[in-house]
């Protein structure tokens, strides 16, 4: 009899660990990865204002500019939850008018107009992370890389045009928050920079083209800080 009771009791200890290790595994969560199509918008501003050199009614014609207008596509293939890379493009662009700008250099009196049109654009290669909150209905993301940087300035002062090209090599980098609309659709709002500086340009006067390269002390700070306001599709 004590021999069947010990046996019944290694049985019945026996099933119970095996439901106790049922109980406490941890199985692989599911992937919450797959492809993102976006498009945004917003507004932009250049960092570098214009030198205190310049006088003060050019200079002031100068930091008008730096403030702008952008747009751009974005696409996103994340592996897991939190890891992905894709690519990126904006375009940035800025233009203004100046009718009879008075400059007095020394006693005399001198009206010109004066105009520029200038567009940036901008292809990055990145890497891309994120983090979900509130059964991922809000989710931080962001990411970085390295950007190519096309730019072009046509500008016109008295009665000369020039019109200014250049391509530089740049880092791109955005953080932003995504809300999850429906279970395919996120609106999202992001903070961009991208850092670039124009080492050498082509100048085209319409009869002759120079390429003039910059000293170290001269290069043109073109980067800048964009708020980004776009949708998002998750295909699933």
């Amino acid at each position: 009899m004590k021999k069947y009771s010990f046996l019944l009791f290694l049985i019945h200890f026996a099933i119970c660990t095996l439901f106790a290790q049922q109980n406490t595994l941890s199985y692989p969560i599911e992937k919450q990865g797959g492809l993102n199509l976006g498009a945004y918008a917003g507004p932009s501003l250049l960092i570098e204002k214009a030198p205190d050199s310049l006088a003060p009614e050019i200079q002031n014609f100068y930091n008008q500019l730096r403030s702008g207008w952008h747009y751009g596509l974005q696409a996103e293939y994340f592996f897991n939850t939190y890891f992905g890379i894709g690519a990126r493009y904006s375009r940035f662009n800025t233009k203004k008018e100046a009718d009879s700008i008075v400059l007095q250099i020394f006693s005399q009196k001198y009206y010109i107009d004066i105009s520029s049109n200038m567009s940036i654009h901008s292809v990055s290669p990145m890497v891309y992370g994120r983090y979900p909150f509130f059964e991922n209905k809000l989710t931080v993301n962001g990411g970085i890389g390295m950007a190519w940087i096309f730019f072009r300035n046509l500008g016109k002062a008295v009665d000369e045009e020039s019109n200014v090209k250049g391509s530089l090599p740049g880092l791109s980098s955005n953080l932003g928050i995504n809300y999850q609309v429906s279970s395919n659709l996120s609106a999202t709002i992001q903070g961009n920079y991208i850092r670039a500086f124009l080492k050498e340009f082509t100048q085209d006067n319409g009869s002759s083209k120079e390429v003039i390269k910059l000293e170290k002390k001269d290069y043109q700070n073109i980067s800048r800080i964009d708020l980004s306001f776009g949708l998002s599709y998750t295909f699933k």
